[in-house]
């Protein structure tokens, strides 16, 4: 019975250990390559996984596309989330700076590994443009609910801005941050000017005093 026990453990670790090697694997391809040009035996030769273990695991390439992207949207929208919470918990009289400074940094810091940073920009902009997901899972499962924290915590901080207004005001701070992601990432930021115009920790001071006189300006007017 213990060794009954122990066999079935093992295969259990074992299969826990393929599927994690077909989503790494899948990843990497799918940035580099795009949907349509990664096929199934590409992603199981770079796993050194046998051809039926995508089916096996995640019903098919699709299924495995979309847990890939479901992965890295949910690590992102859960970090950004929390960013913006801890700012409200941590600072004895929270402000928007703090708040804004906070998520700014949650936004960025997954593009201080250049890599990292390369394969997620790679990952959304390939979707953007040959959508797999289902409609609107972008939307839904990420931009929604960071958009709607974002929102309360500035309500929160008792900011006098209309629902229509705060919705304008953090799509345009998501809107300067993912530019700045944007041509970090592009080839021609190689130059020591654009490199250091698109330095992290410069951009995002820029971002937040930028987002916070914006801000400020509704108050101005009324």
């Amino acid at each position: 019975m213990a060794s009954a026990r122990f066999a079935l453990r093992t295969n259990q670790d074992a299969s826990v250990r393929t599927r994690a090697r077909l989503i790494e694997a899948a990843e990497s391809l799918f940035a580099e390559r795009g949907y349509r040009a990664t096929s199934v035996r590409d992603i199981t030769a770079h796993a050194r996984c046998n051809l039926a273990s995508v089916t096996y695991h995640f019903g098919g390439k699709t299924s495995l596309y979309r847990e890939v992207l479901r992965r890295r949207m949910k690590a992102l929208r859960e970090q950004r989330i929390s960013s913006i919470r801890l700012a409200l918990q941590a600072a004895e009289h929270p402000d928007l700076e703090i708040l804004l400074r906070a998520f700014t940094r949650a936004f960025l810091e997954p593009h201080l590994d250049e890599s990292k940073g390369r394969v997620l920009m790679q990952l959304f902009s390939r979707e953007l443009l040959d959508p797999h997901l289902a409609r609107n899972t972008l939307q839904k499962e990420m931009v929604a609910p960071v958009q709607e924290s974002l929102i309360g915590a500035m309500r929160a901080l008792g900011l006098g801005l209309t629902g229509r207004e705060a919705r304008r005001c953090v799509q345009s701070i998501v809107a300067q941050l993912a530019h700045a992601v944007r041509m970090r990432a592009m080839p021609g930021t190689a130059s020591a000017r654009m490199r250091q115009d698109f330095a992290l920790d410069e951009i995002a001071d820029h971002i937040v005093r930028f987002s916070m006189a914006g801000i400020g300006s509704y108050e101005d007017k009324r």
